[in-house]
């Protein structure tokens, strides 16, 4: 019996270490920041363990690109000033981010800035 609980919780931590593997930014193209200076939010999903940002951009082709951002849970982004009302559908801000390297419309968001010049950091400036 003590045999089997030991397996229970080894296999426990190996599995809980896999699942904090997930939130490395390895995919994520960390030495260089995409920004669109016109992107329309699509939707904001304020939950854990990630935020994610949907927002839409017309790429340099004209073609409509819908892409979906990565952030920091509730309880980071609160004392950063963001509240789950801080985007709403329809908003057009400028949005930089950190883009996934296997060019996918994916990343990492690091910051919005609003048409009257506000500013919601996401990260601390890197």
């Amino acid at each position: 019996m003590k045999r089997a609980a030991f397996f229970a919780v080894l296999l426990l931590f190996s599995v809980a270490g896999a699942v904090m593997a997930h939130h490395g930014s390895a995919g994520y193209d960390m030495d260089n920041m995409t920004a669109f200076p016109k992107a329309t939010i699509t939707g904001i999903e304020w939950t854990n363990p990630h935020c994610q940002i949907h927002f839409d951009v017309t790429n340099d082709k004209g073609v409509l690109e819908h892409w979906t951002l990565e952030a920091p849970p509730p309880s980071m982004l609160a004392p950063r000033e963001w509240t789950r009302r801080s985007l709403q559908t329809g908003d057009m801000v400028k949005i930089e981010f950190h883009a996934a390297k296997n060019g996918s419309t994916y990343g990492i968001i690091q910051r919005v800035t609003f048409p009257d010049g506000k500013i919601l950091r996401a990260y601390p400036d890197r």
